[in-house]
């Protein structure tokens, strides 16, 4: 694996960026432009009201991450879901247009940008990896790799263009299975869940088209700078040996990137003990590799204790998944009053705590 070029938090080029940090203290706030759109306002613990990107910052954060659908308004995209009423969004959130608006002030508020393709116009997951409508006439794997490379590629440009250079670009998400598996049916809902598997795909039965679409999207990302780290994002943390077999596979295709993403949701991948052997025989097995927890729920002490127990500084970081919503994987770190979001005292000391551990 690459060692890549820039550091975590470096910005060469693009407009504005956070300066290099040790560690990347993160979270994935997708959802906030969506939120804002819809009246919401944040107020921090010490009862002021604050942009979520710098409200973040006020308690140690350095990073976000941003999701990206192909065409959240295509039918069945985010925006559109199966075109019954609970499904509509009032825009297309997570465009382009959106990442590139929300990514400017999240690099104004002088924090590192990851920014996560889901190569799919709704939710890509180890449930469903929806094949983008725009690209559902690709006759062979071929064509479908060079969408995912043009597409990597005008996107990565327009954000440098628009003054929010990515400092790490990450190459599907929790694509386990594979990427570019499925089509919508008549059963599919909301969220993607439904879908069939397409004849023409990239799950890791065949790990041939697999491989040429993932080096599709890394060589989209280098044709427009080779300096902007790369990360591939898996979430069988509870399954060290999957992990491992994908690793190994990955390698023998030859597929070069320099961070390894991993989930950790006590919900679904079991406790941290589970985590921290997963991380160690990873680090292990493949010592040219970095690491970080692309996505968390709860547990942010354990969280931060195995990624950064990783030997050689290799684990890099972690990201808390979307804290103003609550669900299966854990409760938001906000409550709802009649003012707004109002951020939790206890949630957000640990991350005061944390920020002083790391140094940051």
């Amino acid at each position: 694996m690459s060692s890549g070029g820039a550091g975590p938090g470096g910005s060469p080029s693009g407009g504005g960026g956070a300066a290099e940090v040790s560690f990347m203290l993160g979270a994935d706030i997708s959802s906030v432009p969506e939120q804002v759109d819809l009246g919401a306002v944040y107020i921090d613990t010490d009862g002021v009201e604050k942009p979520m990107p710098d409200l973040l910052a006020d308690h140690g954060f350095n990073y976000v991450r941003l999701r990206t659908f192909v065409d959240p308004a295509a039918p069945f995209g985010y925006a559109t879901g199966d075109g019954g009423a609970a499904c509509v969004k009032a825009a297309a959130y997570c465009d382009l247009d959106h990442t590139l608006e929300f990514a400017k002030e999240i690099k104004a508020a002088g924090l590192g940008f990851l920014l996560d393709f889901h190569y799919s116009d709704n939710w890509a997951d180890p449930g469903k990896q929806i094949i983008p409508e725009a690209w559902r006439d690709a006759e062979t794997i071929e064509e479908l790799a060079d969408y995912v490379r043009e597409y990597t590629r005008d996107a990565i440009d327009a954000l440098i263009a628009g003054g929010a250079r990515p400092d790490i670009v990450q190459i599907g998400n929790e694509v386990t299975p594979g990427m570019l598996i499925h089509v919508p049916t008549n059963n599919t809902d909301c969220w993607g869940n439904g879908s069939a598997r397409n004849e023409l795909n990239g799950s890791t039965a065949n790990w041939d088209n697999l491989a040429l679409l993932l080096q599709a999207g890394l060589d989209g990302v280098r044709e427009v700078d080779p300096t902007i780290r790369t990360m591939v994002h898996l979430e069988n943390t509870d399954h060290p040996a999957g992990a491992i077999a994908w690793m190994d596979r990955a390698q023998q295709f030859g597929l070069d990137f320099d961070i390894l993403g991993m989930s950790c949701y006590p919900a679904y991948q079991g406790p941290p003990s589970v985590w921290a052997e997963t991380f160690g025989q990873l680090a292990q097995s493949f010592p040219e590799l970095s690491f970080v927890v692309a996505e968390y729920g709860p547990e942010p002490r354990a969280v931060i204790d195995v990624v950064s127990n990783i030997p050689d500084g290799r684990g890099l970081g972690a990201f808390l998944w979307e804290p103003t919503l609550s669900g299966s994987w854990g409760r938001s770190l906000f409550t709802m009053t009649s003012e707004g979001y109002r951020a939790n005292d206890e949630d957000f000391a640990v991350y005061d705590d944390l920020r002083v551990q790391l140094g940051l």
